[in-house]
């Protein structure tokens, strides 16, 4: 897991569409910081981001990252990002909820799912296809300790083999939530494509050049008959 993140946030003065406008043109973000995580605590602050910052963390580390809070210089709190609004045509970042993490209590958090040693798997030599079936897993943690991503080995994967997500080797402190016999990778023969196949889709395959050579001169030499008095080579057959 990754350090926290410094994060330097100021509680907002003004409220509505215009104040927030302003905040996103001096670079920040409007944001909560939930007073039990749930949103319903009247404690509820609201705050204002460094819009950077957080994005940045966001696209690099994903949801599970941990901010140190700061307001007006002291630590206000951990927390984690629950909740990340973002413009659907541009994909900026418009509001964030942040909610307080207590580091001594475990949580439930999904983290993405990576495959590494593929080109050591026999079915892929044998000319198989790998397919990652499973992108994420839920497992439960301390926040610090949750993990960036989790890898799966598939370097031992036969052809029509598949490993499931029990086949994940979990570090210390880290248990499964996800379903362990969902499959989370498995190596299938490619897939072959027949004549007729191919001609109900359409797909009419191009002849090579020798093939093309030889059919010209099949169709020339149909084209052309010996001359009258003339044999098959040209000779005269007249007394």
């Amino acid at each position: 897991m990754a350090d926290n993140v410094e994060l330097q946030a100021r509680q907002r003065e003004g409220r509505g569409k215009n104040d927030a406008r302003r905040l996103r043109a001096e670079g920040m973000t409007p944001a909560v910081l939930y007073g039990d995580g749930s949103g319903a605590d009247s404690g509820t602050s609201v705050l204002a981001v460094p819009t950077k910052l957080v994005d940045y963390t966001l696209q690099h580390y994903g949801d599970n990252a941990l901010y140190d809070l700061k307001v007006g210089g002291g630590v206000a709190a951990t927390a984690r990002v629950v909740d990340a609004h973002r413009n659907p045509l541009t994909g900026r970042l418009v509001h964030v909820d942040f909610a307080p993490v207590n580091m001594r209590e475990r949580i439930v958090v999904t983290v993405p799912l990576t495959v590494a040693g593929n080109e050591e798997s026999p079915g892929v030599s044998e000319g198989g296809v790998l397919d990652q079936v499973a992108y994420e897993v839920e497992v439960e943690s301390l926040p610090g300790n949750i993990p960036q991503e989790l890898v799966i080995d598939v370097s031992g994967l036969e052809m029509n083999e598949n490993l499931t997500l029990a086949d994940i080797r979990l570090p210390e402190g880290i248990e499964l939530i996800s379903d362990p016999e969902e499959i989370a990778a498995t190596v299938t023969p490619p897939t072959e494509i027949t004549d007729e196949e191919m001609e109900a889709a359409g797909i009419v395959e191009e002849p090579s050049d020798e093939q093309a050579e030889e059919v010209e001169l099949e169709e020339g030499s149909e084209g052309v008959s010996p001359q009258e008095g003339e044999g098959p080579a040209g000779q005269n057959l007249q007394p």
